[in-house]
């Protein structure tokens, strides 16, 4: 049986998309692991760093990403809740004066039982809910909490892509489902405002059969992303969103550990519980099971947001590139206007002049393109009297 554990259960998005733990196990202790960055790396060249996140429980690197040099950065590790096992990172970073920034928010865990007979998972750090929440719904939830002002839902044109994706790899006894949802909020620190992007990506999985009957497991990753109004830059937070990797030395620690704590608690079960065994050992390789299968599909979802996230930022950024070539030209037209200047083409070299706009019609010459005659009389031609060729310029605008 497998027992490759992967680390987080949802990436988050953004953007600085983190792995899930498995959501097909339970486990009897949850809390967060303080850690801050363990070393930080300065490449003056591009003008970035690269800072580490550390577990305290194992003392050992556990996540790293790259970030603007002069940003501040702080990390920790969190361990996962009752409903939603295993280590994901939280994560703050901002520019100096704390304007532009990043923050990736404690994952949002629940999880319930189509048996009526099972208690409800909901408690202190998982959610009461016994449904799969759409992103959007906790997309409101969040701009309530946050205390911040709506301004309006981005697109998300990647969204069906990722759930057929994540559609494909369901099996009869495992159904997952993916959604993504993004909005501009705005709010002010002293008298700035601020633009910042609230992306929620929610992920669901539901494991059929089992002692417990079907089984849900729901995870809802915030991130935040602001700037000044007009400063907002999507590749400053997509670089950033890249970078962000998994130390696999530590992944496979952790999966050990996670092994070993798994062997602890069968063997103290078979100890403490000997008229039971069978049904003991039947319930450790379901959970066992499920939570290894959880793993791997997690790690796809992970990999597939990423790519998901860069996509919508390319496509940002082409609509940003159109809008301010549509403003640079709108600039060339007034300034035409202000200083009494027509744009004209000549349909011969298709070469576009200027000269003043107050003739309506300009006649060039074919052999000498400076000796120009303009007018405001429609019949007018110049063809004709012996000096040439004459060509009529069409107005531009």
């Amino acid at each position: 049986m497998k027992t490759t554990l992967v680390t987080g259960l949802v990436a988050g998005a953004i953007a600085i998309a983190t792995s899930g733990a498995a959501c097909g196990a339970k486990t009897s202790s949850a809390g967060a692991s303080a850690g801050a960055p363990s070393a930080v790396s300065s490449d003056s060249s591009t003008g970035t760093k690269v800072v580490t996140i550390t577990d305290p429980n194992l003392n050992m690197r556990a996540y790293s990403l790259t970030i603007p040099s002069n940003w501040v950065f702080q990390g920790a590790v969190m361990q996962g809740t009752p409903c939603v096992p295993g280590p994901f990172p939280i994560i703050r970073m901002s520019s100096p004066d704390g304007l532009t920034g990043l923050k990736e928010l404690p994952r949002l865990d629940w999880a319930w039982s189509d048996n009526p007979r099972v208690p409800p998972q909901g408690n202190s750090v998982c959610l009461d809910y016994k449904k799969d929440t759409p992103a959007s719904e906790v997309l409101k939830y969040m701009v309530g909490v946050l205390r911040v002002e709506f301004v309006k839902e981005e697109p998300v044109p990647w969204l069906a892509n990722a759930q057929q994706r994540s559609a494909s790899q369901s099996t009869p006894n495992h159904t997952s489902t993916v959604d993504i949802a993004i909005a501009t909020v705005r709010y002010h620190i002293n008298s700035i405002q601020i633009d910042e992007h609230l992306k929620v990506f929610v992920g669901c999985d539901y494991f059929r059969g089992g002692p417990s009957g079907g089984q849900h497991y729901c995870s809802a990753q915030v991130i935040r992303q602001w700037a000044p109004q007009g400063r907002f830059s999507a590749d400053v937070f997509s670089s950033i969103e890249r970078s962000f990797a998994i130390d696999q030395q530590w992944n496979q620690r952790w999966n050990a550990e996670m092994t070993q704590k798994i062997k602890e608690v069968y063997a103290a079960g078979n100890r403490l519980l000997k008229n039971q065994r069978d049904q003991v050992n039947a319930r450790m390789a379901a959970q066992q099971n499920a939570f290894n299968q959880a793993q791997d599909m997690h790690q796809r979802q992970h990999d597939e947001f990423l790519a998901t996230m860069k996509r919508g930022t390319d496509l940002s950024m082409q609509q940003a590139g159109a809008s301010a070539k549509a403003n640079h030209q709108m600039a060339g037209d007034w300034a035409d206007y202000s200083l009494d200047q027509q744009k004209r083409l000549d349909p011969t070299t298709g070469r576009i002049t200027k000269d003043s706009s107050a003739y309506s019609y300009t006649w060039v010459n074919d052999s000498d393109p400076r000796n120009r005659m303009q007018t405001n009389d429609v019949n007018f031609n110049p063809n004709g009297n012996g000096t040439g060729n004459w060509t009529l310029q069409q107005n531009v605008r």
